[in-house]
């Protein structure tokens, strides 16, 4: 009923913004992502309201001005989107979406496999962590956000060092510029990733939704703090939800 009482209320203060969005990280909070319709439904019993009311306040609705915004590095808290959970034990704190000027974009994560309770430390130390990019190219067409799949690259590193901003912008940056814009002057396909020797929970869904050639996303609310993105393939998909804030 109180969430109701809000939605009705057409006013939203700054300091309710600021509650409203305090109330929104502290739902996702710690909240362990395994099932994805478990979490289509907390959005609709849970976050559905907040996404409603900030919306209804986005102070930036135009998409060419929402660029100043986007532009950076952000890390999802927590989404909709199958591809974050394809694969297996997901470090929500080294997770990335890092936006550049130039157009390209990526989603970087890490993965701690073989993380298993009946597993001995012994074994887990000596396993590497897994570090998957998906890199993309972000464009406005007809005032409207696309996002088009252009290659994907792993590496397996120790799992003692974590991923880092830095480490993980500079990997970024050293694979477009030495490697995605220099294969695409040479009209070289990306290559297929290979999921020989990676614990999979299910590799053909890991596959597909990593491949889906272009989407498109909407901003229903963007500060310079918070993203709350709308994603869809195309009209016969269901559309995904995500929560980013941003790192730097």
């Amino acid at each position: 009923m109180v969430m109701l009482d809000l939605l009705l209320k057409n006013e939203l203060s700054a300091p309710k913004k600021v509650k409203f969005k305090n109330e929104i990280f502290a739902r996702v909070q710690g909240r362990n992502l395994k099932d994805l319709n478990d979490e289509i439904d907390f959005y609709k019993t849970e976050l559905l309201p907040y996404f409603i009311k900030l919306s209804q306040h986005n102070p930036v609705f135009s998409v060419t001005e929402q660029l100043r915004l986007l532009v950076g590095v952000w890390t999802p808290i927590w989404s909709t989107i199958s591809f974050h959970e394809s694969l297996p034990k997901r470090i929500q704190e080294q997770s990335f979406q890092i936006f550049q000027q130039d157009g390209y974009c990526g989603s970087v994560a890490r993965y701690i496999m073989g993380k298993e309770p009946d597993s001995s430390q012994n074994f887990q130390s000596t396993l590497p962590a897994y570090d998957f990019m998906l890199i993309q190219k972000y464009e406005v067409q007809n005032g409207r956000w696309y996002l088009q799949n252009i290659d994907r690259f792993q590496a397996f590193n120790n799992r003692e060092i974590p991923l880092t901003l830095e480490s993980v912008c500079n990997w970024f940056t050293h694979v477009v510029n030495n490697k995605v814009k220099l294969n695409a002057s040479k009209g070289v396909l990306p290559k297929t990733l290979k999921s020989e020797n990676i614990e999979i929970n299910d590799v053909n869904g890991f596959q597909k939704t990593s491949i889906v050639t272009s989407q498109v996303f909407e901003h229903l609310y963007i500060d310079n703090d918070l993203r709350l993105v709308k994603t869809q393939t195309d009209a016969s998909h269901l559309p995904s939800y995500t929560i980013a804030v941003k790192r730097q």
